[in-house]
């Protein structure tokens, strides 16, 4: 079986879809034939009478373009799909994970293979991620947040889950303090215990931004004013819950930023606008008034009309952050010179058992292996 490397991760949104282009982008120029395969996913996305993951189309698109559609990601756990899956409707599903991947393999050299969620999900169709390791005998890196101590005793207890598959672990977005906590005996402790860190990848405003338009398609929300501002970057979310006089104080703090608020809170909408704002987000689908939206206008700041309460809003905001952060040219090389300086993707190579001089691959090419078999 083509060998392959599956990015999973302890916390959600931690990181694997950058982890699969900046690792993918890295072989392929080295000479190495890379695919994409996504085995569970939970974005649908349509793509020429298709339906994939969205994720796996976006970096298959990027590392495999050719590959088969329909193998990209075999399972899609939309609810119609669990109910059936758990009312014993479907069968075989390791199967069809064994089969598209060799679809997918097919004259490559090396296989990413893309997790979802945490290392738990799919656990109720036998699908968690040490399942499918096992099942396409990858070597597994997992993605990590470190906040505390605790993030590595999560990557601790991944690396009993994951056995001899485990191959290391990558901390990502990791702040300054927490650097300073994770460099010298804890990362010496870690190596020391069978968890190789593989990288310690700083936290990155580029890639943590989303722009005003990526907001309005997936909220989604109605653009009300200043299209000229659909991509500018915001760094920042404040939520206008507060008085006006504690709101104007600490939208003061920031720029470049979005203020959620409700569309009848005008005192706050106001405030935001005479501080650094590049969006103010109005839930509750409440129109701002005729003030606050020529104001908006001359400062050229985008008014978004949402469909949905403060607290609903915030949610989506946060699920829209962790799904695009390397969507877009920009995110992408951002994302690939963080990992060219600060993983060690040639351990990651050898890991893979790519491990011959940089652009000749030490696996026998796929083409040799089909002449051979």
């Amino acid at each position: 079986m083509t060998p392959s490397l599956y990015l999973v991760s302890v916390n959600p949104f931690a990181g694997k879809s950058l982890a699969a282009l900046a690792i993918g982008l890295h072989l392929r120029e080295a000479g190495i034939r890379v695919g994409y395969f996504k085995p569970v996913g939970t974005l649908p996305h349509t793509v020429r009478g298709v339906t994939t993951d969205e994720d796996a189309f976006f970096i298959s698109e990027r590392l495999n373009p050719d590959a088969p559609l329909d193998a990209l990601c075999p399972v899609l756990l939309t609810p119609e799909f669990m109910s059936r899956a758990l009312n014993g409707e479907l069968a075989e599903l390791r199967a069809r994970i064994r089969e598209s991947y060799a679809r997918v393999a097919a004259g490559r050299d090396v296989v990413i293979v893309g997790g979802v969620g945490t290392l738990s999900r799919g656990s109720l169709l036998g699908l968690s991620a040490p399942a499918i390791a096992e099942l396409l005998g990858s070597k597994v890196l997992v993605l990590a947040k470190f906040v505390s101590q605790a993030s590595a005793e999560e990557v601790l207890l991944a690396r009993r889950l994951l056995g001899d598959q485990y191959a290391g672990t990558i901390f990502n977005f990791v702040g300054p303090s927490e650097e300073e906590t994770l460099r010298g005996d804890m990362e010496r402790y870690l190596e020391a215990h069978g968890t190789p860190v593989l990288g310690v990848i700083p936290r990155d405003e580029l890639l943590s931004g989303i722009t005003v338009r990526e907001l309005v398609e997936h909220l989604p929300a109605k653009m009300l004013c200043c299209d000229k501002a659909l991509d500018e970057l915001v760094l920042h979310f404040v939520i206008g819950a507060m008085g006006v006089a504690s709101a104007a104080r600490y939208f003061r703090q920031l720029g470049d930023k979005a203020v959620i608020t409700g569309g009848d809170r005008a005192d706050i909408q106001l405030a935001a606008l005479q501080t650094p704002t590049k969006a103010i987000i109005l839930t509750g689908n409440i129109y701002p008034s005729a003030v606050i939206t020529r104001r908006a206008q001359q400062l050229g700041v985008a008014l978004l009309l949402a469909p949905h309460d403060t607290l609903t809003t915030v949610e989506r905001v946060e699920q829209i952050a962790g799904r695009l952060r390397v969507r877009g040219s920009a995110k992408v090389e951002r994302g690939r010179a963080l990992f060219e300086k600060h993983v060690d993707l040639e351990r990651i190579r050898a890991v893979i058992g790519l491990d011959g001089p940089p652009g000749a691959p030490s696996v026998t090419p796929a083409t040799e292996r089909a002449q051979t078999t």
